[in-house]
C-alpha cells in the first residue's frame, strides 16, 4: 500500500497545486473525492483511484474528458505517467463535503476492529462481512506475514491487491505462490481479490469466502 499512502499524504497539496491550472476539477475532488487505491503497473504508469461520495461530481468526473485532462494535469504535476479511475466511495453516497464513514452502521466495538483494516476500501469489505455474519481479525499475523483478514479458528485468510492486479501479476506470480506455500505449509488457505472487486461486487466476494468455509477448498474463479 506504498503507494496509496504516498496519495493520501500528499492529496491536499496535489489538489492545491492542480488548481492553478483546472480550477474547477480542483474544487470537485477536494469536496468529493480522496484517494482509494493506487497501484504500479509493469510498464510503470500509475494507476490513481479516487472515491467519489457525490454522485453529481462522479458523474462529471467521470466523462472522458474530464479523465484525460486530469490525466494530463497530473501527469504534469508528478512528472511521471498515470491513469485516474473515478470510483464510487466505499462508505456510499452523500452531497456533504465529507465523506461518509463505511464502518458508521456497525457497533462500537467493530468499528474500533473495523479501523484497523487499512483503506477505505478494506474498512467497506470488513462492514460488508460483519453483516453476513463474518467477525474477520484483521491485519493478522501469521509467519512473517500480515493477512488483511483473518478467520483464525478456520485457518482461512483474505488479501485484497491492488486495484486491478490481476492483469499484471503475471510477473509477480512466484511471490504470490512463495506466499500461499509458506501460508499452506501452516494449514492456512488464502483468498486473494482485487480491490476492485471487494469496492463493487462484495458480495460475490463474501459468497466465494462462504464456499471456501463450506468446502475447505478455495472455490474456482
Amino acid at each position: 500500500m506504498p503507494e496509496l499512502r504516498r496519495f493520501v499524504w500528499s492529496y491536499e497539496s496535489l489538489v492545491d497545486r492542480l488548481r492553478a491550472s483546472q480550477p474547477k476539477l480542483a474544487g470537485l475532488l477536494q469536496s468529493s473525492c480522496r484517494p482509494i487505491a493506487a497501484e504500479r503497473q509493469p510498464n510503470g504508469r500509475l494507476t490513481l483511484v479516487l472515491g467519489c461520495w457525490s454522485p453529481t461530481a462522479r458523474q462529471e468526473l467521470q466523462t472522458p474528458a474530464s479523465v484525460t485532462i486530469l490525466d494530463a494535469a497530473l501527469k504534469r504535476l508528478l512528472d511521471e505517467p498515470i491513469s485516474v479511475v473515478i470510483a464510487c466511495w466505499p462508505g456510499g453516497n452523500s452531497e456533504t463535503d465529507e465523506p461518509p464513514d463505511p464502518l458508521r452502521d456497525l457497533p462500537e466495538a467493530e468499528r474500533a476492529i473495523g479501523a484497523t483494516c487499512g483503506s477505505a476500501i478494506h474498512r467497506a469489505f470488513f462492514a460488508a462481512a460483519f453483516k453476513r455474519r463474518l467477525h474477520f481479525r484483521c491485519q493478522y499475523p501469521v509467519l512473517h506475514y500480515r493477512l488483511d483478514f483473518a478467520l483464525p479458528a478456520e485457518r482461512l485468510g483474505v488479501e485484497i491487491g491492488g486495484w486491478e492486479w490481476r492483469r499484471w501479476a503475471r510477473g509477480r506470480a512466484g511471490e504470490y505462490r512463495e506466499r500461499e506455500q509458506a501460508l499452506g505449509a501452516e494449514g492456512w488457505r488464502i483468498l486473494w481479490f482485487t480491490g476492485q472487486e471487494a469496492l463493487e461486487d462484495p458480495a460475490r466476494c463474501l459468497d466465494q469466502i462462504d464456499v471456501a468455509r463450506r468446502t475447505g477448498r478455495r472455490p474456482r474463479r
